[in-house]
């Protein structure tokens, strides 16, 4: 059992400490550790968990707003690493004020204190979590401050004890604070390169762990394979970590520092140990697959885990990797695709900078470059999809979600909604199509946007009422799409519930005993005037060029050639967002350009047109063809969403943006058309955010030369105009 010396007096804590980046696993168990102390403890974070704020609010931390002012000035600012040290938050709240990185500042406390300090490559938090949970096994009195959550919030994060002096925490040398530490015993869990952007080689980093050994005072507890020259006046202890499971490794470090703190071990160690948050989670079973997520960041930390997996596990190992850091991808980037290529499908999500600015070489193409066919690049907007598409294939598939970045955010969405999705499954016909993350691009005559959060084809007006009752419950949004050709959908797409009216039964025509055409929400205006020109009912023609559904173009009242659709309406019916099915006549609607007031928050079901003019099929078609060749010689013929802005009271549009020398503009993919100036065509690769930028350009143009403020005709879906005009 390791003597405890008399510690030097600590230093006197701060009455009232600002944390910057509160939410993030090292500083999360820091302020609860503070307030324990009894400390007045506010803090702030940019992306706080809904799970940590609670956590964080139960020790009665307040957490402020960004534009919130200080509800008393702090003595002192702590900050993430992840934080900029020229915040726009430390300028505000930091003037005059100590302002020092979380590792500095643990240092700091810990002067006064017997410090255990774990460090390690890997499994830093793992090991600390296990010696906390055997320390308390055995009665030892400790403080404590992990670096991470325990799963499930099984037990605190951290622990302050007035009465002892000692004082367990992990140290961190991916920022350089590891140099701030003097403990009185250092367990090294084991050593590899690693933070590349700090430590140009392993000697540079292997010289930092040395320097801290030699600043160690009474113990030193390391790998027995590790054979670094160690100070000659320390204890040392060994463990055996032969590398071929972390957490045994791990538990062996563990064990060997509470007996030599302790003298004593609990008979069955672990036993009750809760595991830690994002270290092997399991998140979610369906069947016999499995949805997981892990910290690991590190090519050694991946292998290790995949070996366990498939260990472990039966049928196909599927990973979603996010590497972390440029420069830590750039440094490694053959050996993530070396060892990614274990598993049997792999995607690979965007570099998670951290802190870092983009780096040549450093991007998640990169990675890809070195893989073969079972790596894959993903978006993260269309992650869910390409997920639940493959576990549709009832493979008893392990899914695991890897990296230190937010991908546990995606992994835990991910979960939600595929539950949520295998929910609505049986509260439907089976004829209904139901998915998440579906791309909606192809669904839009423009071909932009990401996907929906949940889509569906509903197979009859019975399982529409469930599948808007359902979207009601979760209060998400409903997009109703017909073809899409007045609609933009954002790159990052609609977090909502998107309806199409693809199946057979939204696409019916007849004529009823009055001898009006009754056309339900799918069925195309193309398909309506073939139709009445077979029944020889005239009166039908203007709509036949216009690119839509009867349900879309009676939202938008759509129109071409002097028309109207409503000019044509005789009644129809809708179902409101609240569940209420409702039928009305024509002359109860409130029509507007480019708007039906009823249905801007309803779905359009089907609708009634009044009776047409006795007429020749010939005739008919002769009239419609007459249209379709004007609308040929004066739009274009690429993907375009139609009219982009509403023509001004006693203008056009097209004519302003024309006469301002505009046409052939261009933002990225987006271009101006040359045939028609209010029309933004696609020109192939074009983003959402291309057109969005290029009818920003337009708009400031007409506003500075004509004073005319053009307003977008188009719908936007996952954003709204006035937030990005």
């Amino acid at each position: 059992m390791m003597t405890a010396e008399a510690p030097q007096p600590s230093p006197a804590l701060p009455e009232a400490v600002c944390l910057l980046g509160i939410g993030g696993m090292g500083m999360a168990p820091l302020a609860i550790y503070l307030a324990q102390a009894g400390c007045q403890v506010t803090g702030w974070d940019d992306n706080l968990l809904p799970h940590v704020r609670v956590l964080l609010e139960r020790y009665g931390i307040e957490i402020l707003d960004t534009d919130a002012s200080m509800p008393t000035s702090p003595s002192l600012l702590v900050r993430s690493s992840a934080v900029r040290e020229d915040h726009p938050m430390i300028q505000r709240i930091g003037q005059g004020v100590r302002c020092l990185r979380r590792g500095e500042f643990l240092a700091e406390i810990s002067t006064g204190k017997n410090l255990v300090a774990i460090v390690g490559s890997h499994g830093k938090t793992t090991t600390t979590g296990m010696l906390i949970d055997m320390l308390g096994d055995v009665g030892f009195d400790f403080s404590y401050v992990l670096g991470g959550l325990f799963s499930k919030n099984a037990q605190p994060p951290a622990h302050f004890s007035a009465h002892s002096p000692w004082l367990v925490a992990e140290v961190d040398e991916s920022d350089g604070t590891i140099e701030a530490f003097s403990p009185a015993l250092t367990l090294v869990v084991n050593f590899d390169w690693d933070h590349p952007d700090r430590y140009a080689s392993e000697e540079d980093l292997r010289a930092a762990f040395t320097r801290l050994i030699e600043r160690t005072s009474e113990a030193i507890i390391l790998p027995e394979h590790l054979r670094w020259e160690l100070p000659a006046c320390a204890q040392v202890e060994t463990f055996s970590a032969p590398g071929l499971n972390f957490n045994l490794d791990n538990a062996s470090a563990a064990m060997t520092a509470c007996r030599y703190l302790s003298g004593s071990l609990p008979e069955n160690p672990l036993a009750n140990f809760a595991g830690i948050h994002r270290r092997q989670d399991v998140l979610y079973r369906e069947g016999r697959c499995s949805v997981m997520a892990d910290y690991a960041h590190h090519p050694t930390e991946i292998r290790a885990l995949l070996k366990v997996l498939r260990d472990e596990r039966e049928g196909p190992l599927w990973v979603v990797f996010q590497p972390h850091r440029y420069t830590r991808t750039q440094r490694f980037a053959s050996d993530f695709a070396e060892v990614l290529a274990q598993a049997d499908r792999a995607w690979v999500l965007p570099v998670y900078a951290a802190s870092e600015s983009p780096i040549d070489a450093g991007s998640s193409e990169h990675i890809l470059g070195y893989g073969g066919e079972e790596l894959q690049g993903v978006e993260p907007a269309l992650l869910n999809g390409v997920l639940s598409e493959a576990m549709d294939a009832k493979l008893p598939a392990t899914v695991v979600f890897i990296g230190a970045g937010d991908i546990d955010h995606m992994a835990a969405r991910f979960v939600v909604d595929r539950q949520r999705l295998l929910s609505w499954r049986e509260q439907v016909s089976a004829e209904t199509i139901l998915s998440i993350g579906k791309p909606l691009s192809r669904f839009t005559t423009l071909r932009v946007g990401g996907p929906a959060r949940f889509y569906a084809e509903p197979a009859s007006e019975a399982d529409l009422i469930k599948l808007i009752a359902l979207a009601r419950e979760m209060d998400l949004d409903v997009l109703p799409i017909g073809r899409g050709s007045n609609l933009i959908v954002s790159d990052g797409g609609v977090d909502g519930l998107v309806v199409t009216f693809r199946h057979a039964s939204w696409k019916t025509l007849s004529l009823d005993g009055q001898g009006r055409i009754v056309a339900t929400a799918g069925v195309r205006l193309k398909e309506l005037c073939s139709f009445s020109a077979r029944e020889c009912l005239g009166g039908f023609e203007f709509l036949e060029g216009i690119p839509g559904t009867v349900g879309g173009s009676l939202r938008m009242n759509a129109g071409a050639m002097g028309g109207w659709i409503f000019d044509v309406v005789s009644e129809v019916t809708f179902l409101t967002l609240e569940g209420e099915l409702i039928t009305l006549p024509r002359h109860q609607f409130h029509i507007a350009y480019r708007e039906c007031r009823e249905l801007v928050d309803a779905v359009a079901l089907r609708a009634v047109f009044a009776p047409g003019t006795a007429e020749q099929s010939e005739h008919i078609r002769g009239k419609m063809d007459t249209y379709a060749s004007s609308r040929k010689e004066s739009q274009p013929r690429e993907p375009s969403a139609g009219c982009m802005f509403k023509n001004p009271e006693g203008n056009h549009a097209g004519r302003l943006i024309d006469e301002l020398g505009l046409k052939g503009l261009s933002v990225g993919g987006a271009e101006v058309s040359n045939v028609h100036a209010n029309f933004i065509i696609n020109t192939g690769e074009a983003t959402s955010e291309d057109i969005i930028g290029l009818v920003r350009k337009i708009r400031e143009t007409v506003k500075r030369e004509r004073g005319i403020d053009l307003q977008p005709e188009a719908l936007l879906a996952g954003q709204k105009w006035e937030d990005v005009l």
